[in-house]
């Protein structure tokens, strides 16, 4: 097999999802050069405070349990089956239901300014030189 060639990915979300009482447990699913997916597992009432990305725009999908999403002056109450979309500058926030375990998957992909590329190209330079030797 080519190690450039990329790879199909299948993940059992189900068998994967770990919940932590101190914070939410964030679990890399995969991770492109600009685009990456995380599985988010919060216990009830685990919180992450209104903050916003200058630079990735997100996706959330809510696959079990129920809490509340802030999107700038918007609180909105979501469950299973809700698809939140979330631009670069947005203003957003989440916490889990009192007495309910809530999992979402992330997505999120990186805007790629000219300072990143170039930090992508060397990366990727530095990967085939030391394949190399």
């Amino acid at each position: 097999m080519d190690p450039k060639q990329p790879t199909a990915l299948v993940v059992d979300l189900n068998a994967i999802q770990a919940y932590t009482p101190e914070q939410l447990n964030n679990i890399n699913l995969w991770d492109g050069d600009a685009f990456f997916g995380r599985l988010l597992c919060l216990e009830p009432e685990q919180e992450v405070p209104l903050h916003s990305h200058e630079h990735k725009d997100e996706c959330f999908d809510i696959l079990q349990g129920e809490g509340v999403f802030w999107l700038d002056d918007q609180e909105l109450i979501v469950g299973p089956g809700t698809h939140i979309y979330v631009p670069a500058g947005v203003v957003h926030g989440f916490r889990a239901n009192q007495g309910v375990r809530w999992l979402m998957r992330e997505t999120v992909s990186e805007r790629v300014y000219a300072r990143r590329a170039l930090k992508l190209v060397w990366a990727a330079v530095g990967k085939r030189v030391g394949r190399e030797t």
